[in-house]
């Protein structure tokens, strides 16, 4: 009985062994590449913005220039411009405009509207009203048969043209345009 018993222990002895090194080495690294994986998937979701396109590298506009109308009560500040670059299928409604001061705060009166101009049709597309941050129809000579509003599409050559009460070289430095939609970030323009 005492050579049974010895091979039952001898067996149970062999039966508490853990797995082989080689077999646990894989498992440990199998598990740590399964968790960086993990890791790297949460960690890259994070530092993407709500758009996928940065606005700064889609938009591009040419030196603005400014002309006034009237005077004294009535005189307005134009400030004029063309679209140098847009990305395909950018919209008008993909950007808001702000003009902001050199301590970066917004200003609030002042600028009135931005109306975009098809260059070859001789005709407008679509007019930003700062006061609700949205785009629409022009006011006047409306492109015939073009998108209108904000869904008119931004497009190299296009001109730009933000009307103002007040000069804004006094309360501000800068236009900037805040991407939306599938836009992110801001493009910075400065006012001469």
């Amino acid at each position: 009985m005492n050579a049974l018993g010895g091979a039952i222990r001898l067996w149970r002895r062999k039966r508490q062994r853990g797995v082989s090194p080689i077999i646990a080495t894989i498992l440990l690294v199998a598990i740590t590449v399964v968790l960086a994986a993990v890791l790297y998937i949460l960690i890259s979701g994070l530092t993407k913005g709500p758009g996928s396109t940065p606005i700064g590298s889609a938009l591009a506009v040419g030196t603005i220039n400014e002309a006034t109308s009237g005077s004294g009560a009535s005189q307005k500040w134009y400030y004029n411009t063309t679209i140098q670059t847009a990305s395909g299928g950018m919209t008008w409604s993909n950007m808001i405009f702000q003009i902001q001061t050199p301590s970066g705060g917004v200003v609030s009166t002042g600028p009135t509207t931005i109306t975009t101009t098809n260059s070859a049709l001789s005709c407008n597309v679509a007019t930003y009203t700062f006061s609700s941050a949205t785009w629409g129809a022009p006011a006047s000579n409306a492109c015939a048969g073009v998108t209108t509003g904000g869904g008119g599409l931004a497009v190299s050559g296009a001109q730009l043209q933000l009307t103002s009460t007040v000069s804004l070289q006094q309360v501000g430095d800068k236009v900037v345009a805040v991407g939306q939609g599938s836009f992110s970030g801001t493009a910075t323009f400065a006012i001469p």
